[in-house]
């Protein structure tokens, strides 16, 4: 899992956690989000959306690029959350 910020409305930027499912899981989205904000003592650290990803940007040492994985959000702040 990776957590990183993206642009919302009303705070300029909020939590979104993107996950790789392994092949036996099947799970919703919506579920994984409120499983993860049970979890969570900050309300501020509480995740807006989940995104289920097939695999993660990776760099050469195996680092999952979060910049990568935020790009579409950020890029024109068109998709916001």
């Amino acid at each position: 899992m990776a957590v990183f910020g993206v642009p919302h409305e009303r705070w300029s930027e909020t939590p979104l956690a993107a996950v790789v499912l392994r092949r036996e899981a099947d799970v919703t989205a919506e579920a994984l989000r409120d499983w993860i904000n049970e979890r969570v003592g900050a309300r501020y650290q509480r995740v807006s959306a989940v995104a289920i990803l097939a695999e993660f940007p990776r760099n050469a040492a195996g680092k999952i690029l979060k910049r990568e994985l935020g790009e579409p959000y950020w890029a024109g702040r068109g998709a916001q959350i």
